[in-house]
């Protein structure tokens, strides 16, 4: 070491230290310190590598404190003499400040601040350093160049001769609390990409087979950007995995921005295929009455004793015709006929279980769409998509644990879930859907739409996106329950999103996320 730089091996280091700030971050506003914070680190922003250490020395807060009082008393006996002197009232005015902030149980304490300018020569350090002191003299903040006893005392790690004086409130920044912490890593750092973290710029992915659930909800208000997230999501997922991806298509919004967008796709109508109802290939007949029971009950919103009833009947009708099911026998039952709303649905049921090929058999690779389109029954869509949903359950439940294999996207899923209760079709793929390999993509407008099983949905999510919306209450009263947001991030951030930007939230770690959602093109992961 000579008398400014330390030499190891080939490493050249100066040290400057910081004598005196003439401010801190109390005397700016929240603009003002940004733009503050900002320039230190333009500042300290060389072509080289600059290490900052802060350095904390024990203090009797007795001996500090008499020191204190007899300060003021000079003060004041100063001001006696000459009411005038604004500088010792000043003066005053900070050390009672610093009194009661000991009283509410702040320990004192001195410190030194020292950055370590690397360079590639003696002279690289030494001149680098020079600029740095020239920099932080622009914010008016005095520094110098260390001594060797300094430097000494500094890689010795000697016992500090600090000089200046601090209290914690003085230095809120310098504690591990003041670094702002993402999810962990592998929540976001690979997988289906979602889009780019709106304050570092880096981009955010999501990793469907290492969360701890497959699903994915989206809520947000018309125009916020629902509807492209989930085409992006499902396209990346086709790409990626090679698996089927089915929309439901209930606008057909879903179908004309896939043909804008230049995606290939097939289309499935419902008219066109059978449910395959009265056969139920992947259903053991043991389980079929329940089965029928279920969709059937849940899509048409059948009571508990018309349910009870629909079970009866298909029960002692399995056990005589164990290979198939004629909807028309089932209608005529006495049971049956006596009660429309029964009626009405295996009469709709026979519809759209004629001849025709099997739907789940028309579904391939990559993305498919059911087009739902023409049917302006909210009952009878609602019943196609848990037909569809519940067979394709039935299917892959065969086997378990060997990754993603199925995805299915709906949009405006309040359409199904509304009126679900906690036993309802999708509830239980939410829970159930990992170890058979199915992940469920849904958007909504709000949570009110997930009627009694909102708390299900939003609790086991895998990824939870609220998208932007300018209702204050909204994220104080709903968002806050699932996720650590502060109030100050709803009053500075939240409120202000634009369309397809979103705060993301991992199932696991309530850390959130503010992302913008772009679509995956050529050179959009280069900075």
């Amino acid at each position: 070491m000579n008398k400014d730089v330390l030499i190891l091996d080939k490493e050249f280091i100066s040290f400057v230290i910081i004598d005196d700030v003439p401010f801190d971050y109390r005397d700016l506003s929240d603009s003002s310190l940004r733009s503050t914070i900002n320039a230190f680190h333009k500042v300290t922003n060389l072509s080289s590598q600059i290490d900052i250490i802060f350095r904390k020395k024990y203090i009797d807060q007795r001996v500090y404190t008499e020191r204190l009082l007899n300060r003021i008393q000079n003060l004041r006996i100063i001001i006696e003499n000459d009411p005038s002197n604004a500088k010792a009232k000043n003066e005053i005015e900070i050390l009672q400040s610093i009194l009661t902030r000991l009283e509410q149980g702040e320990k004192p304490f001195s410190y030194q601040i020292a950055l370590l300018v690397h360079g590639k020569s003696e002279q690289e350090a030494k001149s680098l350093a020079e600029i740095l002191i020239r920099g932080l003299g622009s914010l008016n903040i005095k520094s110098r160049l260390a001594t060797e006893k300094e430097i000494r005392d500094i890689i010795l790690l000697s016992r500090c001769k600090c000089r200046k004086e601090g209290l914690p409130s003085q230095i809120p920044f310098l504690t591990p609390f003041s670094i702002e912490k993402m999810p962990k890593p592998d929540k976001w750092s690979e997988g289906i990409y979602i889009g780019r973290d709106l304050e570092k710029g880096i981009p955010i992915f999501w990793n469907i087979e290492s969360s701890e659930n497959p699903h994915l909800l989206i809520i947000g208000p018309t125009g916020s950007g629902k509807t492209e997230l989930l085409l992006s999501l499902g396209q990346l997922i086709a790409l990626n995995y090679g698996i089927p991806v089915i929309f439901f298509d209930v606008k057909g919004d879903i179908k004309s921005r896939l043909i804008k967008n230049g995606y290939n796709f097939k289309i499935i109508n419902p008219f066109l295929h059978s449910l395959n109802l009265s056969k139920l290939t992947y259903v053991s007949s043991s389980v079929k009455p329940l089965f029928l029971e279920k969709v059937i009950g849940f899509s048409f919103k059948l009571s508990r004793e018309e349910r009870a009833i629909i079970y009866s009947v298909l029960n002692r009708y399995l056990r005589i015709n164990d290979s198939s099911i004629s909807w028309r026998d089932l209608i005529s039952d006495e049971e049956v006929w006596e009660r429309y709303p029964l009626r009405r649905a295996l009469e709709v049921i026979s519809l759209f279980d004629t001849g025709g090929p099997f739907i789940l058999d028309s579904i391939v690779n990559g993305l498919n769409v059911i087009d739902l389109t023409q049917i302006k029954d909210e009952s009878l869509r609602r019943f196609i998509i848990y037909t569809v949903i519940s067979e394709l359950y039935v299917k892959y439940s065969d086997i378990v644990d060997q990754g993603i294999r199925l995805a299915l996207i709906v949009d405006e899923a309040w359409t199904i879930l509304k009126d679900e209760d906690e036993y309802g079709i999708v509830g239980d793929l939410v829970k159930r859907g990992r170890g058979h390999g199915i992940s469920l993509l849904m958007a909504t407008q709000n949570v009110q739409d997930l009627g009694e099983n909102a708390d299900v949905f939003m609790g086991n999510v895998g990824v939870l996106c609220f998208m932007n919306n300018g209702d204050k209450e909204y994220w104080r009263s709903i968002v806050k329950r699932y996720s650590n947001i502060l109030d100050s991030d709803v009053e500075d951030k939240l409120t202000f999103m634009g369309r397809g930007e979103m705060l993301i939230r991992f199932l696991g770690d309530p850390r959130p996320i503010l992302v913008q959602h772009n679509p995956l093109t050529r050179g959009s992961l280069q900075d």
